[in-house]
């Protein structure tokens, strides 16, 4: 479960971050529908939610020399500190579980960056192996191959 803020915040004060893995601009030139997906499942993540202050960002850019899909998370923060921003709930929807590039990137570099521009920010928890989500992934397999098996918890 997520952390709760230190300080009491209103619902309506804090702005949720959907943050998913950067890849090469490039990709948008070759038709690919990556943003576009994202920006809608942020979309319908927050209208189901009743979030009425979301953005998108990225995360994990590499350094490849070429453009990366942007903003940046950290960009992004700075842009909320500098609208008066205090408080971030970072939900990442382009991964699942807990590893170095929601470790490293929102735990350590974006929550640096966030409480040097005086912002408060939480990050909401990985389905990680949750049953359900086993579960669920297993009967969208299911109907996919016309399998009958059920998964035990």
């Amino acid at each position: 479960m997520c952390a709760p803020f230190g300080r009491s915040f209103a619902p309506e004060d804090v702005v949720a971050v959907f943050t998913a893995h950067s890849l090469p601009a490039r990709i948008l030139d070759e038709g690919d529908p990556y943003e576009s997906q994202l920006l809608r499942t942020s979309a319908l993540v927050a209208q189901r939610a009743g979030i009425e202050q979301w953005r998108f960002s990225y995360q994990s850019q590499s350094h490849t020399g070429e453009r990366w899909l942007g903003p940046d998370l950290v960009d992004t923060l700075e842009e909320l500190a500098a609208q008066g921003h205090r408080a971030v709930l970072v939900a990442s929807i382009g991964f699942i579980a807990d590893h170095l590039e929601i470790f490293y990137d929102i735990d350590i570099e974006a929550k640096e960056r966030a409480e040097a521009l005086g912002i408060e920010l939480r990050r909401t928890p990985m389905l990680n192996a949750d049953p359900r989500l086993v579960q669920a992934l297993h009967a969208l397999i299911a109907q996919r191959v016309g399998a009958t098996s059920t998964v035990r918890s």
